[in-house]
């Protein structure tokens, strides 16, 4: 009864550690396409404007499984025209989504920007982000227009359009 007891308490333990493994934030290139939608308010009587546009996202992983930083190329709709924005970006990591002995399904993740636009925007703010698959980005996100005296309030969806790396093959 003994050996029993042990023998179930050691294979409980393998397969334990191996779904503790974080597949999220691997040490990689990644590039996420986002579209991205919501209003540009100063939350006075003054109407608020519609911003909509597109965001390209490069990064690389700083500190694997919790960190990654890049930059943001943002060309968006508001206030009848189109603009434009660039600046860094970083994500931390905050939560993996596991999926028992197949690693994880996602994470949740939070993002610091400071971009710069073409009209005279200086935004710093952030959002917290749900990536789901590796593949899937849903975000809501704040920014404060600290020249501009306005904030931008938006949510976004997008797709890693970065290729994903090659599995390891455990046979060689």
């Amino acid at each position: 009864m003994k050996t029993l007891f042990s023998l179930l308490f050691l294979v409980s333990f393998s397969f334990c550690s191996y779904a503790q493994t974080d597949t999220e934030f691997p040490k990689e290139f990644i590039m996420h396409a986002k579209l991205h939608n919501g209003m540009v308010t100063s939350f006075h009587r003054l109407p608020d404007l519609y911003v909509g546009g597109i965001q390209l996202v490069p990064q690389y992983t700083i500190i694997t499984h919790k960190l990654r930083g890049g930059i943001i190329g943002d060309v968006y709709y508001t206030g009848k025209k189109v603009q434009a924005a660039i600046g860094p970006t970083i994500s931390l990591k905050l939560e993996t989504f596991k999926a028992g002995m197949f690693g994880s399904v996602g994470n949740l993740h939070l993002n610091i920007d400071h971009l710069w636009g073409t009209n005279k925007e200086r935004l710093l703010g952030g959002g917290i982000n749900a990536d789901l698959g590796n593949k899937l980005i849903i975000a809501l996100t704040a920014h404060r227009d600290y020249n501009g005296n306005t904030w931008w309030l938006q949510n976004s969806i997008g797709i890693r359009i970065s290729k994903l790396p090659k599995p390891i093959d455990i046979n060689n």
